[in-house]
Protein backbone atom coordinates (compact mmCIF):
# COMPACT_ATOMS: atom_id res chain seq x y z
CA UNK A 1 0.00 0.00 0.00
CA UNK A 2 1.34 3.84 -0.60
CA UNK A 3 1.94 6.08 1.88
CA UNK A 4 -0.10 9.22 1.49
CA UNK A 5 1.51 12.46 0.44
CA UNK A 6 0.79 13.58 3.66
CA UNK A 7 2.58 10.67 5.48
CA UNK A 8 5.93 11.03 3.29
CA UNK A 9 5.48 15.07 3.95
CA UNK A 10 5.10 14.64 7.38
CA UNK A 11 8.13 11.74 7.43
CA UNK A 12 10.34 13.87 5.89
CA UNK A 13 9.69 17.24 7.99
CA UNK A 14 10.72 15.05 11.27
CA UNK A 15 13.67 13.78 9.40
CA UNK A 16 14.92 17.19 8.69
CA UNK A 17 13.97 18.47 12.06
CA UNK A 18 16.13 15.88 13.72
CA UNK A 19 18.94 17.01 11.76
CA UNK A 20 18.74 20.50 12.50
CA UNK A 21 18.12 19.41 15.76
CA UNK A 22 21.50 17.21 15.43
CA UNK A 23 23.27 20.56 14.55
CA UNK A 24 22.21 22.49 17.06
CA UNK A 25 22.96 20.42 19.57
CA UNK A 26 26.73 19.73 18.25
CA UNK A 27 27.29 23.32 17.83
CA UNK A 28 26.23 24.37 21.19
CA UNK A 29 28.56 21.64 22.52
CA UNK A 30 31.39 22.98 20.69
CA UNK A 31 30.80 26.48 21.45
CA UNK A 32 30.12 25.65 25.14
CA UNK A 33 33.70 24.28 25.46
CA UNK A 34 35.05 26.74 23.61
CA UNK A 35 33.69 29.67 25.85
CA UNK A 36 34.90 27.52 28.98
CA UNK A 37 37.97 27.08 27.56
CA UNK A 38 38.42 31.17 26.32
CA UNK A 39 37.43 31.90 30.31
CA UNK A 40 40.04 29.89 31.76
CA UNK A 41 42.92 31.70 29.47
CA UNK A 42 41.19 34.88 29.73
CA UNK A 43 39.62 35.10 33.65
CA UNK A 44 41.84 37.12 36.03
CA UNK A 45 44.48 34.96 38.03
CA UNK A 46 45.37 35.44 41.62
CA UNK A 47 48.93 35.21 41.95
CA UNK A 48 48.69 32.24 44.71
CA UNK A 49 47.29 30.10 41.89
CA UNK A 50 44.93 31.06 39.71
CA UNK A 51 41.95 28.78 40.72
CA UNK A 52 39.13 30.89 39.78
CA UNK A 53 40.24 31.41 36.62
CA UNK A 54 40.92 27.42 36.28
CA UNK A 55 37.17 26.18 37.57
CA UNK A 56 35.34 27.38 34.30
CA UNK A 57 33.35 24.52 33.25
CA UNK A 58 30.36 23.59 30.48
CA UNK A 59 27.91 21.33 30.82
CA UNK A 60 24.71 20.02 29.72
CA UNK A 61 21.38 22.01 31.39
CA UNK A 62 18.12 20.77 29.46
CA UNK A 63 17.98 21.66 26.19
CA UNK A 64 21.52 23.42 25.96
CA UNK A 65 24.73 23.92 27.63
CA UNK A 66 25.60 26.35 30.15
CA UNK A 67 29.27 27.92 31.19
CA UNK A 68 29.80 28.37 35.14
CA UNK A 69 32.69 28.29 37.43
CA UNK A 70 32.37 25.17 39.69
CA UNK A 71 34.78 26.46 42.50
CA UNK A 72 33.80 29.96 42.73
CA UNK A 73 30.87 30.70 41.18
CA UNK A 74 30.41 33.43 44.18
CA UNK A 75 33.23 35.51 42.54
CA UNK A 76 31.89 35.71 39.23
CA UNK A 77 29.29 38.87 40.05
CA UNK A 78 32.13 40.23 42.02
CA UNK A 79 34.67 40.00 39.61
CA UNK A 80 32.53 41.38 36.67
CA UNK A 81 30.76 44.23 38.25
CA UNK A 82 33.26 45.34 40.92
CA UNK A 83 32.26 45.35 44.40
CA UNK A 84 32.71 47.06 47.78
CA UNK A 85 35.49 47.14 50.00
CA UNK A 86 36.79 48.15 53.53
CA UNK A 87 40.30 49.50 53.23
CA UNK A 88 43.05 49.58 55.97
CA UNK A 89 41.68 52.87 57.66
CA UNK A 90 37.91 51.66 57.86
CA UNK A 91 36.88 53.47 55.11
CA UNK A 92 35.31 51.71 52.10
CA UNK A 93 36.43 51.99 48.90
CA UNK A 94 35.42 50.75 45.78
CA UNK A 95 37.07 47.94 43.32
CA UNK A 96 36.45 48.36 39.70
CA UNK A 97 35.08 45.62 37.78
CA UNK A 98 36.87 43.14 35.40
CA UNK A 99 34.91 42.44 32.55
CA UNK A 100 36.06 38.86 31.48
CA UNK A 101 32.53 37.10 31.53
CA UNK A 102 30.25 39.66 29.21
CA UNK A 103 33.23 39.43 25.96
CA UNK A 104 32.67 35.59 26.01
CA UNK A 105 29.29 35.45 26.42
CA UNK A 106 28.56 38.34 23.71
CA UNK A 107 31.38 36.15 21.31
CA UNK A 108 29.26 32.57 22.05
CA UNK A 109 25.97 33.89 21.14
CA UNK A 110 27.11 35.23 17.94
CA UNK A 111 29.18 32.17 17.49
CA UNK A 112 26.91 29.88 18.02
CA UNK A 113 23.93 31.90 15.70
CA UNK A 114 26.42 31.76 12.87
CA UNK A 115 27.49 28.32 13.18
CA UNK A 116 23.88 26.86 13.44
CA UNK A 117 23.32 28.98 9.98
CA UNK A 118 25.90 27.47 8.50
CA UNK A 119 24.98 24.28 9.06
CA UNK A 120 21.77 24.09 8.05
CA UNK A 121 22.88 25.59 5.44
CA UNK A 122 24.80 22.55 4.59
CA UNK A 123 21.87 20.43 5.11
CA UNK A 124 20.27 22.25 2.54
CA UNK A 125 22.91 22.43 -0.08
CA UNK A 126 23.23 18.46 0.31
Amino acid sequence: MAKTLTVQLTELLNDYNKEIQDVVDKESKKVAMEGAKTLRSTSPKSPHGGEYAQSWRSKKDGTGYRIYNAKHYRLTHLLENGHVVRNQFGTYGRVGPIKHIKPVEEWAKSEFEERVKKGIEGLNNE
